[in-house]
């Protein structure tokens, strides 16, 4: 009997990431998700700017930025200091439009260190439009911890999965590609 229970915990526990490139001074690693052909990414680097303002700068004002990724539109759903649900729609290269919403927390544990976590919210997202593919499966998290050298740790973690007919091998490096432009405009938003 424990020999299957820790053989069932084994198998439950997330897989470790694996370096798949660096590029321009940010560490790109995968890893497996369990049912499906996608990979969660992980996207560390460390930088002279504050912990905080980097974790505002990712949770940003909830309107619509045209600095974002494909971003087409955006509404506001719900609102408080460090919850914010959205709705999205983007225009993606070559596929069909998508849309979900998504709920993004701020979580400040202290001066020095501080996480903002997305997932989708589509319980609450207005009617899908004709034509559109609904994101389902989309979560992650910005985490910004000073370390001890004075600089601050930026890790940002993501699993989405573009939903529709699209071929895994031209999803994954374009997902690559769209987080470490995710990344850029964050640091580059941060303050020292």
């Amino acid at each position: 009997m424990i020999e299957l229970s820790l053989a069932l915990l084994l198998h439950a526990a997330p897989a470790q990431f694996t370096k798949v490139e660096e590029a321009e001074g940010v560490l790109i690693e995968s890893r497996p998700v369990m049912g499906s052909e996608l990979v969660e990414l992980r996207l560390t680097t460390t930088t002279t700017r504050s912990p905080g303002s980097l974790c505002d700068a990712a949770f940003g004002d909830g309107k619509f930025d045209p600095q974002e990724p494909d971003l087409k539109s955006r509404k506001i759903i719900s609102e408080s200091a460090d919850e914010r649900v959205t709705y999205d729609q983007i225009d993606p290269p070559v596929v069909s439009n998508r849309d979900y919403a998504v709920r993004a927390k701020r979580i400040r544990t202290s001066e020095d260190s501080c996480r903002m976590t997305f997932e989708a919210a589509n319980e609450v997202a207005p009617s899908k439009p004709s034509g559109w593919v609904r994101i389902t499966k989309l979560r992650g998290e910005w985490k910004f911890e000073r370390n001890g050298d004075g600089k601050t740790q930026v890790t940002y973690t993501v699993f989405t999965d573009p939903a529709g007919s699209i071929p895994t091998f031209m999803i994954e490096g374009n997902r690559r590609k769209f987080a470490l432009k995710w990344m850029k405009m964050i640091l580059s938003r941060g303050k020292d």
